[in-house]
């Protein structure tokens, strides 16, 4: 039995696929849960725009960008879970998606982690690592990997 299900989200049609899943299990088994969207922000480059625009300007809107788009991840995900008759919890982290959240999980003692895989190949792994990969490795719960 799993009572505390933690759910990665991050926008993508794959990652509400996943919540589906979460929120499927959660029904059946009365389970509380958690949603995390992680904002990876430190690989995006701090470029200006353009010549007459400081690229501290630049990034800071970056980061607004990026902090909008993790809101809407969460509202749509707490919608999703309010049409499905649960009420979860969210959170929003900045860093490594797949270190977050292991992290996140082993802080709620979740019993599943539930994420979605884009189906990369081995070499697109390679060059671009993988969250679902990572957590699939480094988690102490269950985890359920909702394929692309």
């Amino acid at each position: 039995m799993f009572k505390t299900i933690l759910s990665a989200v991050d926008g993508s049609e794959i990652s509400r696929r996943a919540l589906e899943e979460a929120l499927d299990v959660a029904r059946a088994m009365q389970a509380s849960v958690h949603v995390v969207h992680v904002i990876q922000a430190g690989t995006y480059p701090a470029l200006p725009l353009n010549e007459f625009e400081p690229s501290d300007i630049a990034r800071q809107a970056l980061l607004d960008s990026l902090e909008r788009e993790a809101d809407e991840t969460l509202a749509d995900a707490q919608q999703r879970a309010v049409v499905a008759g649960l009420q979860i919890i969210v959170h929003k982290c900045w860093g490594h998606p797949g270190a977050e959240i292991t992290a996140l999980a082993r802080e709620l003692g979740a019993d599943l982690t539930v994420v979605g895989s884009h189906g990369r190949g081995r070499l697109d792994r390679f060059f671009l690592g993988s969250v679902s990969s990572y957590v699939v490795d480094h988690a102490t719960s269950t985890v359920m990997v909702v394929r692309g």
